[in-house]
């Protein structure tokens, strides 16, 4: 005896609540960190002139990140109309590895040395969508691992990624952009 067609889509896209169940309790989990844990005050900022600017220009990086992420994911699955190159699904592995690795420093300020400890509307929504960015890309790379997961799970967690980390940074980089021009 077989399953029937409908059975094993249904168990396919069953196996996505697994890699979305670990993305949500990555993300829970930095968002109780960040609520709970004394914000330190560590002026740490590595080369950059000030924390705030070390964020900032981080965090802008992670956007270029991320833009060549779409590009090349949009144009490995041929919806850009032009044929994807062999190398094309190492740069978008390395604008991924690239923009989580950048990502670190900024996460570390966020959550270890400032929290989450505002009543600010962006503030909290910033720090939301940080945390949803890292369980996103958990979930995201579990997603890319299982074979057995329906077609459209990977473009779906993906593009919950994107606008989780273009979210984050509308409410923090963009947004001292625009609101104080160039960090110092």
């Amino acid at each position: 005896m077989t399953d029937r067609p409908e059975d094993q889509i249904s168990t396919r896209a069953s196996l996505l609540a697994i890699p979305l169940l670990i993305g949500a309790v990555v993300a829970v989990g930095l968002g109780v960190f960040a609520r709970t844990h004394a914000a330190q005050h560590v002026s740490w900022h590595g080369p950059f002139p000030s924390m705030v600017s070390m964020k900032v220009w981080l965090t802008v990086a992670v956007l270029v990140f991320a833009a060549i992420q779409l590009v090349t994911a949009l144009w490995m699955y041929g919806k850009l109309g032009i044929a994807s190159p062999p190398w094309l699904g190492k740069v978008h592995r390395a604008s991924g590895g690239l923009a989580f690795l950048t990502s670190l420093p900024v996460a570390a300020a966020c959550l270890w040395v400032l929290g989450l400890h505002s009543t600010d509307t962006r503030v909290v929504l910033h720090g939301l969508l940080g945390c949803l960015f890292y369980g996103a890309l958990v979930a995201k790379v579990l997603v890319l691992r299982g074979r057995r997961l329906p077609g459209w799970a990977l473009p779906v967690v993906a593009g919950v990624l994107f606008t989780a980390v273009v979210g984050a940074a509308l409410t923090s980089a963009v947004w001292w952009l625009s609101t104080h021009g160039i960090p110092t």
